[in-house]
Parts: C-alpha cells; structure tokens; sequence
C-alpha cells in the first residue's frame, strides 16, 4: 500500500496546481467523481492495480475514461502521472487529502457531526453557524446518524473531538459511582 505522506504529496502537488490554474473548486469535483468511481466498481481498481496487464493498455483505458468524464487536462494529467509512477493506488487517498488541502485554503472547516437521531433542517444550520463562530471560517457539516450514543451530539473538526453525547455523559457518570 501507499504511504500516506505519498498520497499528501501528490494531492498537495494537485492543489497547488489547481490553485496556480484558479480552479480549485472544478479540479475537486472531478477528482471526487474519479474517486468515487474507483469505489463503486471494484473492476477499475483491480484493472488498473493489475501487473499483467500493460502500461500503455492502461493508458489507453485512462485517457478514454478522461474523454468520456470530460476531465480537464490537469486532472486528466495528474491521473496520468499517477499512472505512469505506478501509483494508481493512491488516487482514493490523494482525492480525499485534495478536498481536504482545497477547504483549509478556501478557509473552510469539515466537522463530522453524530448524532442518534437525523438533525432538522433548521438545527443543522443553527449547529453550522454556532461552529462557524467558535472555529472561524465556513462550517461544512457531515451529518451521520449513530443510535449508539443515544441522545446528545459528538461533533469531530480534525483530531478534535467535542462529546456532548448522552451515551459518555452516563459513562462518566457511573465512573463516579463506582
């Protein structure tokens, strides 16, 4: 498997690229379209993670899978820079290290947020906006709902995790006790 410093390396590379172009925004999408492709059919991955098959079969595989994405020629030349390095593997990682070097530059914030219900509509955005003053920048929020914790909400910006769920509260609570 790669490295992770690899894959960062290659989407910081991507990045600065996209930014030098002024098209961060258009350059992530499309790589999020690859990179979802590559998860959703296994084939891709295992066709191009494949010794036996050539380097110019591949190739010609990825460029006709560039046409018909309509990729832009920077990321039709990164994924053949990936490609041609034997580093194909790398594109999940890298794509997901893109969108997340894309918004620190942007000055957005990713917070994962559980909680064991769905969030309304008008809670998530009041959520959003309470993060957005307490973190600075734009809050783009990733609702996933956890019956596990039970009531309450755990929200996740980076390494930082703030738990305000009912599930570790009762924890707490019967550490105390006992």
């Amino acid at each position: 498997m790669i490295g992770a410093g690899l894959a960062k390396r290659y989407a910081k590379a991507l990045e600065e690229a996209a930014a030098e172009a002024d098209a961060l925004e258009a350059v992530g999408t499309e790589l999020e379209r690859v990179a979802t492709l590559w998860h959703q059919d296994p084939a891709i991955a295992a066709f191009f993670g494949n010794p036996g098959i050539l380097l110019k079969d591949k190739a010609e595989t990825l460029k006709g899978l560039s046409q018909r994405m309509a990729l832009s020629p920077l990321v039709a030349r990164f994924l053949d820079l990936l490609l041609s390095r034997h580093r194909m593997q790398a594109l999940p990682g890298a794509a997901r290290l893109y969108r997340d070097l894309m918004n620190r530059r942007l000055g957005r914030v990713q917070a994962a947020v559980r909680t064991a219900v769905p969030l309304a509509p008008d809670l998530q955005e009041s959520l959003r906006r309470r993060l957005a003053q307490v973190l600075g920048g734009t809050v783009l929020l990733e609702p996933h709902v956890d019956p596990a914790i039970l009531g309450g909400i755990v929200v996740q910006v980076d390494s930082t995790v703030y738990d305000g769920s009912l599930r570790t509260q009762l924890k707490q609570l019967r550490e105390r006790l006992l």
